[in-house]
């Protein structure tokens, strides 16, 4: 090894990071560190002796980068070897002599912040005494400093205190704005002592009468001795035992005039206080106050006029303006009302006091505070109310929700404000929530029907809130006679009101002619036009026709193709058959409908919500525009929270909102009194054979490796491709392999010969059925299948039907021509009165429980007179007989707020495997 006679070493500060040190060489070259490092920390016991330092190059520089804690231990212990002379060269030396000099004072906690860089926004930590170092080293002994607070490897009483101080940078500032020099600052943050014997206290007092200033007097309370504080009022009668303090005094009140310099008058607090200062004292100055260590008392009823918020009402009157009855959209009276503290002040005594710009007023015998940034922000939502205008809907929902929460609306001018109501009011709403407190009507005249009771009351109400000016939603349960109310509703109007006029009839197409036979059947005083087929009239031919009949039927279909002439004129009424039809919000046979003009909406459907809540907000934007605000702020507060979480607080709001216009009865309602006969619901429990079998193993199989690599839309769209394979695969392998022959067909399938074994007994008792299912091709087949073993004909009903076939379907099976009639479940689900028949066969299974009942009540419904047995088919040992399970314990929410059926598509992969029962 070469011995080395003299080392030259320089450092290098390197900012945020360390100290380099690296070895020159006599002509001025910079040493490889493999040459030095092992001489120059041989005695370098934090590092090992060097051994844990590692090369770094600084630019061209190659040397050790020390922390600025090695830096300190490394100048402190350094001293000359038998191997090597080192001279410190430059920065090098003065960092040995310095820091070796300072490390005592390090080690033992005597570091203070610096007032000076503070104050200049640079956090620089010194050690006690260092004032005058270069910065270079200064540099480096705050970066050590620093480096100790956050490691944390020297325990003393000082080293905490600091420490403490070091981690609350924002009390170090707070107590640097009233600080009048480094001393002032270091005894304000406790790093030393005052010696101080009494502390000071800033006590406000009230006037004793309006006209009367507030006082602001200042005491010294002596923190050892027992005695009376005494009042101080400058250096003539400071107390003979505090004279000596004068000068703290001083310094202190100046400290304060830094931080609030209205308080502070030659250099003492200022004893009289207008209104306005002793507001600005109790609000914003007392805060500050305390922060420069002084005491502050102010009285006693502030803290409790603190947390009584000032709040703005509005009074409102039961009579609208300028109108007879209410709509959503009616303007409603109301009087300003400001309450504070237990009181209220009218709207022309809170301007007054505004104009005054008082802040701290004494009112009947209690205190008022007014903020002037309440009453900016009231002043700008009075104006904004007032040019706005308070609609009924939101009084309305504020009733509704009492007790619950308020609509969140941001838009709203009212968002903050409490709403109070009237009698006349509170009992107008009370009559818009119960169904009891309808007026009773007449029958009309001419309507040539008996009306149930619960009929009658359904159509006073779509009367009764026809003359409030709200939509309706007619839920009735199926098969309870939503169109006879609906007809008894429009013959009302008829007889009862002088101006003419055409309503709108927006139906299924399946159901147009129904519509239209039983209008000229019940009541034939009304005038009929059925817009539909290829050679219907278009703009002013249409028009020419509204204005002389009572009613036009057409389909949703038509309601988009011919949207530009429907939407020419302003209908009486528009009523909606099966408004299910425009539960998506963003189509465009949704979006036409709820365009169209009508001084009446009327939406009849029996499941209101099949799928989402948003098909609810949908329905309700046709019958009330509005009322359940915007779709984004419907689905935020309410969709989200019930469907993920199902908050019951939510439901319950959401019902709360709803019911003043939703009308719902089932069969199974006391009041109802159909008189049905029973019904039985059965599963039909079919194993898999062989064939189907290998068929479904084959494809959980292959689906699930595929799903476990997906992700978002990707994933969800194959889970519901596999979801129809295997439920096409329950049903029979032909339809899984589109098979264009019947080979064995009844064999192949339990669900077939289960169907079959039913309808051999049905057919000798010259009984009849409805055959459901969701598959077109699976129709078809089990149309060929049943024709050709029991040698019967066998009708199918699906969306490819022309309407006049349709027609002349329904009539020969309701004459008995046909006992067996099979009808594809979307084109057969709704609108059909099939009580002919008294079987029921769901031959696969629905996602949603709802859409099976509406298939199911096409027989049970008014007008069935037969025991009707219900039958459903379920594959066991498969998704079928899972999903069966779980819709059973869904089945609830359908009679309150049903959740989303794309639960199915965010299961995880153990719950798609416990699904699939693999």
């Amino acid at each position: 090894m070469k011995r080395l006679a003299n080392l030259s070493v320089a450092v290098k500060w390197v900012e945020n990071k360390g100290l380099l040190i690296y070895g020159m060489q006599s002509h001025g070259g910079i040493l490889p560190v493999s040459v030095w490092k092992h001489l120059l920390f041989q005695w370098h016991v934090p590092s090992y002796y060097g051994t844990l330092l590692q090369s770094s190059r600084v630019g061209q520089i190659e040397g050790i980068l020390l922390t600025p804690i090695e830096a300190l231990t490394f100048f402190k212990e350094h001293h000359e070897n038998s191997l090597v002379e080192v001279t410190y060269l430059d920065e090098a030396k003065e960092f040995h002599q310095i820091i070796s000099h300072l490390y005592p004072s390090f080690h033992e906690g005597q570091v203070s912040p610096s007032f000076a860089h503070y104050q200049a926004g640079n956090e620089l930590w010194r050690i006690d005494g260092t004032e005058l170092l270069e910065p270079t080293v200064q540099e480096l002994v705050s970066a050590a400093i620093k480096q100790q607070f956050e490691i944390g490897s020297i325990h003393s009483k000082k080293w905490e205190i600091a420490r403490g101080l070091y981690h609350n940078p924002t009390y170090l500032k707070q107590q640097l704005t009233h600080s009048i020099d480094e001393d002032d600052w270091h005894v304000k943050i406790g790093l030393r002592d005052d010696d101080v014997p009494f502390s000071i206290r800033l006590v406000l007092e009230e006037p004793m009468s309006e006209h009367d200033d507030w006082h602001l007097r200042t005491y010294l309370i002596d923190e050892r001795k027992a005695i009376k504080p005494y009042e101080y009022s400058g250096h003539p009668s400071l107390h003979s035992k505090h004279a000596s303090y004068a000068e703290y005094l001083d310094r202190t009140f100046q400290g304060v005039g830094l931080l609030v310099p209205t308080l502070i008058e030659d250099n003492q607090p200022r004893s009289i206080l207008s209104e306005q200062n002793a507001w600005t004292f109790l609000t914003e100055d007392s805060e500050k106050v305390l922060s420069a260590n002084i005491q502050v008392l102010l009285p006693s009823w502030w803290q409790a006029l603190k947390q009584n918020k000032m709040t703005l009402k509005a009074s409102v009157k039961g009579k609208p303006t300028g109108n007879s009855f209410f709509n959503m959209e009616t303007l409603v009276d109301f009087n300003w009302r400001i309450s504070t503290n237990g009181m209220e002040l009218s709207e022309q005594q809170f301007q007054q006091f505004v104009e005054n710009q008082r802040r701290l007023i004494q009112f009947n015998g209690q205190w008022i505070a007014l903020d002037p940034a309440f009453i900016a922000r009231m002043k700008k939502m009075m104006e904004k109310a007032e040019k706005q205008g308070l609609r009924f809907h939101e009084v309305l929902q504020h009733e509704l929700l009492q007790g619950s929460e308020k609509v969140e609306d941001d838009n709203s001018p009212f968002a903050e404000v409490e709403i109070e109501v009237d009698d006349v009011f509170r009992e107008l709403t009370k009559r818009l929530t119960s169904i009891n407190d309808v007026p009773d009507l007449e029958k009309p005249a001419g309507l040539q029907a008996t009306l149930r009771a619960y009929q009658q009351k359904g159509f006073e109400w779509l009367i009764h809130l026809k003359n409030m000016g709200f939509g309706a939603l007619l839920a009735d349960d199926m098969g309870l006679g939503k169109t006879i109310q609906s007809i008894a509703y429009l013959a009302y109007r008829k007889e009862h009101e002088e101006q003419r006029g055409a309503s709108l009839i927006v139906c299924p197409t399946s159901v147009i002619n129904n519509w239209k036979r039983e209008i000229e059947t019940f009541y034939p005083g009304l005038t009929i036009h059925v817009h539909y087929g290829g050679n219907r009239l278009k703009g002013s031919d249409l028009l020419s026709i509204v204005r002389d009949v009572d009613i036009i039927i057409t389909s949703y279909a038509l309601s988009v193709l011919d949207y530009e002439d429907l939407k020419q004129y302003a209908w009486k009424s528009i009523i909606l058959d099966e408004a299910q039809n425009i539960k998506n919000p963003s189509t465009k046979q949704s979006r036409a409908v709820r365009g169209l003009k009508a001084e009446h909406r009327i939406a009849l459907t029996g499941t209101p919500m099949e799928n989402r809540l948003t098909e609810l907000w949908t329905i309700f934007d046709f019958i009330n525009r509005g009322y359940l605000g915007t779709l984004n702020r419907f689905v935020g507060n309410y969709v989200n929270p019930i469907e993920k979480d199902r908050d019951e607080e939510k439901i319950s709001a959401v019902h709360r909102l709803i019911a003043p216009f939703l009308l719902r009865r089932t069969k199974q309602d006391e009041d109802v009194a159909l008189n049905l006969p029973p019904k039985q619901e059965q599963k039909m429990l079919c194993p898999l054979s062989v064939e189907q079998a290998a068929l479904y193993e084959q494809v959980v199989q292959d689906s699930l490796k595929q799903i476990d690599t997906l992700s978002g839309i990707e994933r969800r769209g194959r889970i519901l491709w596999m979801l129809n394979k295997l439920k096409q695969i329950c049903d029979h392998p032909s339809l899984f392999l589109k098979e264009s022959q019947l080979v064995e067909f009844e064999d192949r399938s339990s669900k077939v010969e289960r169907l079959f074994e039913l309808i051999d007994p049905i057919l000798e008792q010259n009984e009849s059925c409805l055959i459901f299912t969701q598959y077109v091709r699976m129709g078809d087949m089990l149309k060929e299948a049943i024709q050709s073993k029991f040698g019967e004909e066998v009708l199918f009903l699906n969306g490819s039907v022309p309407k006049t076939a349709r027609d002349q379907m329904i009539n020969r099976f309701q004459n008995g021509e046909v006992k067996i009639f099979i009808l594809s479940l979307k084109a057969g689900g709704t609108g059909l009165n099939l009580t002919a028949a008294n079987h029921v066969m769901h031959f696969d299974r629905w996602w949603n429980p709802a859409v099976e009942n509406q298939a199911t009540d096409r027989a049970y419904r008014i007008g069935q007179t037969k025991f009707v047995q219900v039958h459903k088919f379920v594959t066991i040992g498969t998704l079928e007989e899972k999903i069966d399970e779980m819709l059973q314990r869904k089945q609830s929410l359908n009679d309150t707020i049903i959740t989303s059926e794309q639960w199915i598509t965010e299961l995880s992969m153990d719950e798609l495997a416990d699904l699939l029962g693999v």
